[in-house]
């Protein structure tokens, strides 16, 4: 069994957060509109509001793995080393 480090465990719990969130607004919101604005939203508008929370979430968590594994790497060393020799160029002597 692998152990899971505090920022795995820290984005994790975020992440559900996250979406324990999503789901209590969206509950409300379904709440308020079918009380008291008498315009209730169609399933199709719930199905969109519902996909468009799950792509902004997915894309979001995809662009956030990129940054991690990207730093972890070192794929970002080559830009950082760039503005390094240009705005230092008497220490490469």
């Amino acid at each position: 069994m692998a152990k899971y480090g505090y920022a795995t465990k820290l984005i994790g719990g975020l992440a559900v957060g996250a979406i324990v969130a999503t789901c209590t607004v969206m509950g409300l919101v379904f709440l308020f509109s079918r009380s008291s604005m008498g315009a209730d939203m169609s399933s199709h508008g719930w199905i969109a509001l519902l996909s468009g929370t799950i792509v902004s979430f997915l894309v979001a968590g995809i662009l956030s793995t990129v940054l991690i594994l990207g730093r972890r790497n070192g794929f970002d060393e080559g830009a950082h080393e760039i503005v390094w020799d240009t705005n230092h160029p008497d220490e490469n002597i």
